[in-house]
């Protein structure tokens, strides 16, 4: 592969995963915005080019921050979850009587 070829293929998967990064800042920004489409890896050959190198850290210090903006706000969903379930218990109404028949 030419060495144009070979930068054209870096720098549009790292647009494509950038575009990714910033739907997952959104969607922290507003979770009723749609789920994104699953993402594939690319088949990348070869090392990256050394003009893309700070951009893909860049955006690598990006994606940090998003997973840990979700991990923070997926472990309050579930305290929140863990809470109202607690709240359910001791709030339900009592279950009627059940009765059994011992005479089968």
């Amino acid at each position: 592969m030419n060495d144009d070829r070979h930068h054209l293929h870096w720098a549009t998967a790292l647009d494509r995963l950038e575009l990714e990064v910033i739907l997952a800042e959104r969607r922290l920004e507003d979770p009723t915005r749609p789920t994104p489409d699953t993402w594939d890896e690319p088949d990348l050959q070869g090392p990256i080019p050394a003009d893309l190198r700070d951009r893909a850290l860049a955006l690598r210090e990006r994606q940090h921050r998003v997973r840990v903006a979700m991990t923070t706000l997926l472990g309050t969903i579930g305290r929140q979850h863990d809470f109202a379930n607690r709240v359910d218990r001791a709030t339900r109404a009592p279950a009627g009587a059940v009765f059994l028949d011992v005479t089968a």
